[in-house]
């Protein structure tokens, strides 16, 4: 049996306790605040977010360098490892895939006995990070590469989020929404409702309150459902507590057989303010 790394980009979302637990090797995106760079999840949301207030000019996110994919290869070879598959979120949302797939190439000429390949699992936050999740508890079945890729894409593929926005003023400041809509939005106290697929975010409803959003969240979910086997991820950016009776909710209607709840990392919350909730969930073949 080849022994296989899995490697992944920080937005996987994922508890550290389950990174830890399959062996997954985490490569930080980055984050510049107020002209200072943080490496994703050296920080919590709460004093990320103070820093943003506190800052002036838009928070920006960025990628992990080819090198530090690199470093990741080499560490994984270094431990022993013949093969690594490094997972990345959806292109259509970040250039992490192709920044790995420049460091696959730098490790190929410099570890030659290392076998390797970067797959982008189509998904974000904890689409992406199932994705990773399946490829690496396939990577310790035994699974080779091919095998290891193909259940990452399939995952990804079928994978869907959903998730609501206490304020825009966060999108607002990363200039993907104008300040008249996020205006609008906080002077009428509407919370949207967003789909994520695609590589892009569309508005699926307008809720007045955060029990309207949550049901809408769940209604959403449940339309979405074929009665396979049931994976979901409840994930929240600073708001434990909404996230907590969130996961109640999903428990107690759909019986998922894999419940995760999750704290969105530094970039991916920077993008959704304090307050945001979120499922992700796939289905079994």
């Amino acid at each position: 049996m080849v022994r296989m790394a899995v490697i992944a980009d920080s937005s996987v979302c994922l508890p550290t306790a389950l990174i830890a637990e399959n062996g997954i090797a985490v490569v930080p995106l980055t984050l510049v605040v107020g002209g200072e760079v943080v490496a994703d999840g050296a920080i919590p949301a709460r004093e990320l977010f103070r820093r943003v207030e506190a800052a002036s000019g838009r928070p920006q996110s960025a990628t992990a360098a080819p090198g530090d994919f690199l470093a990741a290869f080499r560490a994984a070879h270094e431990a022993g490892s013949e093969a690594a598959v490094c997972l990345t979120l959806s292109a259509g949302y970040s250039g992490t895939y192709e920044a790995a797939l420049t460091g696959a190439e730098m490790a190929r000429d410099e570890l030659p006995g290392l076998e390797t390949r970067v797959v982008d699992t189509g998904g974000l936050a904890m689409v992406h990070g199932f994705a990773v999740l399946a490829a690496a508890r396939a990577a310790k079945a035994g699974a080779g590469v091919e095998d290891i890729a193909r259940i990452a894409e399939s995952v990804g593929g079928r994978g869907r989020m959903i998730g609501t926005l206490e304020t825009l003023r966060y999108l607002v400041k990363g200039g993907r929404v104008p300040w008249v809509v996020g205006w609008a939005a906080s002077v009428l106290r509407v919370r949207p409702v967003l789909a994520f697929e695609d590589g892009s975010a569309r508005s699926i409803a307008r809720c007045r309150t955060a029990a309207r959003a949550r049901e809408r969240m769940l209604a959403e979910v449940e339309g979405g459902l074929s009665g396979g086997r049931l994976h979901v991820g409840v994930m929240h950016a600073d708001a434990a507590e909404e996230a907590e009776r969130l996961a109640e909710a999903v428990r107690e209607r759909f019986g998922p057989a894999e419940l995760i709840v999750s704290e969105f990392t530094s970039v991916m919350a920077v993008h959704t303010g304090p307050g945001f909730l979120g499922i992700a969930y796939y289905e079994d073949e």
